[in-house]
């Protein structure tokens, strides 16, 4: 999904949830779920847009608008257990959060 398609179904209420996840360091993606589909935000170059923070992130998603009664959530991947050879964990790891300054 493009930013301007996340954009119009933002304003038409069609988002489900929200994800932005932390892949390592400094690399951020966003993944939308609407009517179940699950989509990774892109740049208009179809390139997977990579916000540099979860604070850039969050402006992105407020700026925006119409993300009042949207789940948002925020998911930090830890690879090291797989690395070590341990089992991948399957519990939900993401935790929400909220887009400060979003109008009530």
């Amino acid at each position: 999904m493009k930013l301007n398609e996340l954009t119009e179904r933002a304003h038409a209420g069609q988002l489900d949830e929200i994800v932005i996840e932390s892949m390592e360091g400094d690399i951020f993606t966003l993944h939308i779920t609407t009517q179940g589909e699950v989509d990774t935000l892109l740049n208009e170059d179809g390139t997977i847009l990579t916000p540099q923070s979860l604070n850039a992130a969050k402006t992105m998603l407020r700026d925006i608008g119409g993300m009042k009664d949207v789940p948002i959530y925020f998911k930090h991947s830890v690879t090291h257990d797989e690395m070590m050879g341990s089992e991948a964990e399957t519990a939900d790891d993401r935790m929400p959060i909220t887009l400060e300054g979003q109008p009530q």
